[in-house]
């Protein structure tokens, strides 16, 4: 029996014209892709690093196209987790609380790696909970 969840993509990017630098960095994605699904390498693009025009940067979006998920956090301000049409590539941007872009990465991994628990952070909860439950007693 197959535990996994039918998605159904939103919108598919195929069949679009895509400009060189738009191209340029679909190669990119899809080189740390290739690599993720050999070994599980997981990578990031600082969005934010690109030199791109603004319509280069639409024209990103529309090639990337918009899967099932898309959801917005409030870490300090919005954070916007959008999975494109590609399993395994997200769109993820952080804003501060005026709504300014503080950082825009194109991730490349199952789950942007933020919404993971970290190690230090789990070792914290295994402190706190045990001090709250001895402190229950």
């Amino acid at each position: 029996m197959s535990s996994a969840i039918p998605l159904k993509v939103k919108s598919s990017p195929k069949g679009s014209t895509i400009g060189g630098g738009v191209k340029a960095i679909g190669f990119e994605i899809l080189a740390h892709l290739e690599r993720f699904l050999e070994n599980g390498e997981a990578a990031a693009i600082d969005m934010r690093s690109l030199p791109m025009a603004p319509n280069e940067y639409n024209e990103l979006i529309d090639m990337l196209g918009q899967g099932e998920l898309d959801l917005t956090i409030d870490m300090a301000g919005p954070t916007r987790i959008r999975e494109t049409a590609y399993s395994g590539v997200w769109w993820v941007q952080h804003k501060g609380p005026d709504d300014r872009i503080l950082s825009e990465y194109i991730e490349i991994n199952r789950i942007p790696d933020f919404l993971c628990a970290q190690t230090d952070q789990i070792e914290d909860a295994v402190r706190e909970l045990n001090d709250r439950l001895k402190g229950a007693l």
